[in-house]
């Protein structure tokens, strides 16, 4: 049931991003979302925690021929560890694989496959981000590349979906994108 709800949840809310426009930085849970960010634009902003207490926010990203969505949330579960191998941490990802496959079996998506899954790390060569590159068919997208990237921060997870149109070089476009937050989540 819970995962009905927040898969309910998560389809209203891409419609809400979709819908609204740009804004300046915002806030939540101590982490700023900055109005620019390897190369987009803020916009539309979704309270989830409002509704449905552990499921946080959800912040859309413009840039031509993206969809980009950036989360941050608990579920529920209070600190989240640091720790990208910790059992909370790779479940969650696994769940975040799993919605992937539900918005499949409701209609939204079609035939979805994971091309990788891989750990992203930063210029030093730390793990940073847990992610998972698909290609599938989306309702008027077409065929699309996508990405998803999930890692933890300040007991909370932060997690990244990332779609375009499916092409060469867009998972490098990705991993900038999602790169670029590195020195907003962890500063040197």
């Amino acid at each position: 049931m819970r995962y009905a709800s927040r898969l309910s949840i998560l389809i209203a809310g891409l419609l809400v991003l979709a819908v609204g426009g740009t804004q300046a930085a915002v806030s939540y849970f101590g982490l700023t979302f900055p109005d620019r960010i390897g190369g987009a634009r803020i916009g539309p902003v979704t309270d989830f925690e409002k509704t449905d207490p552990g499921l946080g926010y959800g912040v859309r990203y413009d840039k031509p021929g993206w969809v980009i969505d950036v989360y941050i949330y608990d579920d529920g579960i209070g600190p989240v560890p640091a720790d990208l191998e910790s059992t909370v941490v790779q479940s969650q990802l696994k769940q975040a694989q799993g919605d992937i496959f539900g918005l499949q079996k409701r209609g939204d998506y079609a035939n979805v496959s994971l091309k990788r899954s891989y750990v992203l790390r930063d210029a030093g060569g730390r793990p940073r981000f847990l992610c998972a590159d698909y290609t599938f068919v989306r309702k008027g997208m077409g065929n699309v590349d996508s990405f998803l990237c999930l890692t933890s921060w300040n007991g909370r997870f932060v997690k990244f979906r990332l779609t375009t149109g499916e092409r060469p070089g867009s998972d490098r476009e990705a991993a900038a994108f999602v790169n670029a937050w590195s020195g907003m989540l962890r500063p040197k």
